[in-house]
């Protein structure tokens, strides 16, 4: 890609003052289009060169001419000010969109590998909305780091393994339920939800079914053939739901390993930490001491001898080294787990392993809706009150079908459009936010087709798209000259689209898929004022207008699909 960002941070660096990658983390768009369209600021420069800023912009701007592409550079308060030349801009960032499509400003290939964990439910329990945020995020994150040239392995680790199912076991068995094989076959995780809900309840007035889970559990561990039925049988009635729901969601998973998957390599951890005088016994557990860190102990066995959320955990981490060699290895769990994190990596780097420091954890805060008191909180699944994702999903969809009905009653596939506009709808309410805020889930303001929302993402891309098959050109016939193309709300729009690499770019880096959700409403916002001030069909400059507005959709299909949101192209 012709970049003017590095053209400016090639010149940086010849100045001496900057290397190329520290001008590039500088290089910024000034708010006024009239004073460039990119400035670098010197403020940083003037205790070294103990010379006012100022000054400095205006000795460089002085010294050192207008790279290839570029109309001028001028000082400006302590900026150092370019101004591109707009046409060879135009020609280069369109040519450049025809030529790759929806794979513009994606990095080439860089033979390194990300495995990102993601979603990860707990298995005979129903998606709550709440991981909603885990696996819309993780989701992006995949797609995002694939688009800046990483092989990415996508991992959902399931919690399939734990006290949870001496409590599902337990519950089981008090209700009387039958074992036979059909019975078990069309066993439905709704009726485990309730199991989990009716523990909650019951355990509070009797606390030895507590310890009745955990001895259910650790018999299930040792292998009782008949515990490690009804496991089976939950798990698989899990698993048959949630596919439904990720195919729905378009969220794809290379790898569903459980913790149980590691159940087989868990003595090997434990041994190696043994064997490395890491393993203290404290209080009748088995724990590693981290007090150095200023951590409390991390627990590996329990007195029964059976394992932990962080056992499993380090017996995952060195699998996927293993298996993968990532470069990185991200886990997309929700801030609460953030002491949890902090000492399985602190675990792995005292057993020496200098690849802990990969190991990343991408926290992010709650999603909460309103209670019948009216205050916003996180439901609870185990308790039976937290809003289940597929609920809310058909939920939504329903109320864009009723919009729908209304106003194009005729639409061909109504219904998988309003699905599709339905999960832009909660997802986008989710990704538009930093990771580490609370998200508060509003019904009304999540399905509005004005403003910050995932409908108005959508409208933008169905007008481009309505353009385009109304004008009845193919990609192929488009052209379009340059001149055409200098009004302000058309060169706006092309230096909007030119900053996709810089989008994917900064939203890898930072784990932040909010700087691609916001980068999509800023060039929605575009588009519909280049629509707005432009006519396009029947115009003289029908041609020019037509490509930029196919360009426009290419890049919003893909940015849409980076956040992981199904386009539409009618609704």
């Amino acid at each position: 890609m012709f970049s003017f960002e590095n053209k400016i941070a090639e010149l940086a660096e010849q100045t001496g003052h900057w290397t190329k990658a520290e001008a590039l983390l500088l290089i910024s768009i000034p708010p006024d289009a009239s004073c460039g369209d990119w400035c670098l600021p010197c403020f940083m420069l003037a205790k070294k060169l103990r010379k006012a800023p100022k000054a400095i912009a205006e000795e460089l701007a002085a010294q050192f001419p207008a790279p290839q592409g570029f109309a001028k550079t001028e000082a400006l308060n302590g900026y150092w000010n370019f101004y591109a030349d707009k046409v060879a801009f135009v020609k280069n960032i369109l040519n450049e969109i025809k030529e790759k499509g929806l794979e513009f400003g994606f990095a080439k290939q860089k033979n390194k590998t990300v495995a990102i964990d993601y979603s990860s439910p707990n298995i005979g329990k129903e998606l709550a909305f709440h991981h909603l945020r885990s696996t819309m995020i993780g989701n992006s994150l995949a797609r995002i780091f694939k688009a800046n040239g990483y092989k990415v392995e996508r991992i959902n680790h399931l919690g399939d393994w734990g006290t949870q199912f001496g409590k599902l076991i337990v519950m089981y068995l008090r209700e009387n339920l039958p074992t036979d094989e059909q019975t078990l076959c069309n066993l439905t995780v709704k009726e485990l939800n309730k199991l989990y809900s009716s523990f909650s309840k019951i355990s509070k007035e009797e606390p030895e079914l507590e310890s009745e889970a955990r001895d259910a559990f650790a018999k299930l561990e040792k292998g009782d053939e008949f515990y490690r039925k009804l496991w089976s049988t939950f798990k698989e009635a899990t698993l048959k739901e949630l596919m439904r729901i990720y195919k729905i969601m378009g969220v794809d998973f290379d790898h569903y390993t459980g913790e149980s998957f590691f159940e087989d390599k868990i003595p090997a951890v434990v041994e190696e930490l043994e064997k490395k005088n890491l393993l203290v016994n404290s209080q009748e557990r088995d724990v590693v001491l981290l007090e150095e860190l200023d951590l409390p102990p991390c627990l590996i066995k329990k007195s029964d001898g059976s394992t932990l959320y962080a056992t499993r955990d380090l017996a995952a981490a060195l699998y996927r080294k293993e298996q993968f060699n990532f470069e990185k290895c991200l886990y997309v769990v929700d801030n609460g787990q953030a002491l949890h994190f902090k000492q399985v990596f602190a675990v792995l780097n005292k057993m020496g392993y200098e690849w802990s420091k990969d190991c990343e954890h991408i926290p992010f805060g709650l999603i909460l809706h309103k209670n019948e008191e009216g205050k916003w909180e996180k439901g609870k699944t185990r308790t039976g009150t937290a809003s289940l994702l597929r609920d809310v999903i058909e939920a939504a969809s329903a109320k864009i079908l009723t919009l729908i009905n209304e106003k194009n009653p005729e639409l061909a596939n109504k219904e998988d459009v309003a699905t599709k506009i339905g999960i832009a709808a909660i997802a986008f309410n989710d990704l538009k936010n930093r990771r580490l805020m609370d998200v508060k889930f509003d019904w009304d303001a999540a399905l509005s087709f004005d403003g910050a929302t995932g409908p108005y993402i959508q409208n933008a891309h169905v007008r481009l798209c309505s353009i385009l098959r109304k004008s009845g050109k193919s990609a192929l016939e488009l052209t379009f000259k340059s001149e055409e193309l200098l009004d302000p709300s058309s060169y706006d729009l092309v230096k909007m689209l030119s900053r996709k690499e810089e989008k994917i770019n900064a939203a890898c880096e930072n784990r932040e898929p909010y700087m691609l959700a916001q980068y999509s409403l800023e060039l929605a916002e575009s588009a519909h004022k280049f629509i707005h001030n432009n006519r396009v069909l029947g115009s003289a400059e029908e041609g020019s207008r037509l490509f930029l507005v196919y360009c426009t959709q290419q890049i919003l299909e893909s940015v849409l699909d980076l956040l992981g949101l199904a386009p539409v192209r009618e609704m």
